[in-house]
């Protein structure tokens, strides 16, 4: 999938109604004042039937945006919001013969709504499914988990890839296996997702991706700065940036640090220590990092990569800098009304006492 648009928590560990433990994730519980935000989030971005807008891109629908309400709505224990939200995206969305979800629906050019890439996106299809598990945790309802394990096995039959004794997810079913390469999105790694799968589906298989995920996350981090890269080329000369589509780390490498600090003890680029040195030192959190040019962005970052930020300062014990980078996120979300996804990352990056 291309740039999804200006950017924006979650351990929810719980027994489920099958003797199995959901191990590492997003944020359990907001305050009141996120809570606010959530509601702020509802009311801008999420219509009554249950489909999350981008504003940014003709009021599309993406995959993983839906992904993204469903997993926020059982972080604030929203079960109305959540119900809806899965039922369009059932309704709309999962259109496939092999169960996974059609990437984006808008309007269409006869001016009619509907899908407009029936191809899938792995990172949406991961988050559904992701956040289906969860639900079955934090409601005590297995119908959720029954839903999300034909989902995890699609994911497994139709969107793995095996380079060099390693296996990865695609980015999609479709269009990125060349003859002589294949392109990977290390933001697609989401490894808590891949660990609670293990639970459910093939254990041996969903260990392997998850080890080999952050063996991609390793190999792909480039330039002076040693940060992941949007998009990345497996062929066989090894791992390479994928420069036709991306030679940013930016609005989707930003993801990869939020899915490791989902992690109980995540092993963050090393480059990210830089970037905490040139905040302090110009104090802006740049918009993105060329990783081909090694130059910085004069361009200020939108909240959720603050937010982001924020949590990965937090993880490592930088507590006095994690508060200042969460107070800025939270000012800035003010004033970014129609910023979808960043408001998203801002969500899914607030910790809470219980991590």
């Amino acid at each position: 999938m291309n740039l999804k648009g200006l950017v924006i928590n979650t351990c929810l560990a719980a027994v489920l109604s099958c003797p199995a433990y959901v191990h590492a994730g997003p944020p359990t519980a907001f305050n009141l004042q996120d809570k606010a935000l959530w509601e702020q989030y509802k009311s801008t971005f999420i219509q009554a039937d249950g489909r999350v807008i981008d504003k940014w891109q003709q009021n599309i629908s993406h995959s993983e945006g839906q992904g993204y309400g469903m997993l926020i709505s059982v972080l604030n224990d929203d079960l109305a919001a959540f119900k809806s939200i899965w039922q369009w995206t059932k309704n709309n969305l999962q259109s496939r013969k092999d169960g996974l979800f059609a990437w984006a629906w808008g309007k269409r050019l006869d001016e009619q709504w509907g899908i407009v890439d029936y191809n899938n996106a792995s990172d949406g299809d991961t988050l559904i499914a992701y956040a289906l598990l969860q639900a079955s945790a934090k409601w005590s309802d297995s119908s959720y988990r029954i839903e999300a394990i034909p989902i995890i096995e699609s994911i497994r039959k139709y969107l793995q890839v095996k380079k060099d004794h390693r296996i990865f997810i695609l980015p999609a079913y479709y269009g990125f296996q060349k003859e002589d390469a294949t392109v990977l999105n290390p933001s697609y790694v989401i490894l808590p997702a891949y660990r609670t799968f293990s639970e459910f589906d093939d254990k041996p298989f969903w260990s392997r991706v998850y080890e080999d995920g952050l063996y991609l996350i390793e190999k792909s981090s480039f330039g002076k700065f040693k940060l992941p890269a949007d998009w990345v080329t497996w062929n066989k000369d090894g791992i390479s940036i994928c420069e036709e589509k991306s030679s940013l780390f930016g609005y989707e490498a930003i993801r990869t640090l939020l899915y490791l600090s989902w992690e109980k003890k995540p092993g963050f680029p090393d480059g990210v220590a830089e970037l905490f040195k040139i905040y302090d030192k110009l104090g802006y959190v740049p918009l993105f990092v060329d990783l081909s040019r090694n130059t910085i962005s004069l361009d200020d970052a939108p909240a959720g990569f603050y937010a982001v930020y924020a949590r990965v300062a937090e993880k490592r014990g930088l507590d006095a800098l994690s508060r200042r980078l969460f107070a800025e996120a939270r000012k800035k979300a003010a004033a970014e009304k129609d910023n979808y996804y960043s408001m998203s990352l801002l969500l899914l990056s607030i910790p809470n006492s219980k991590q």
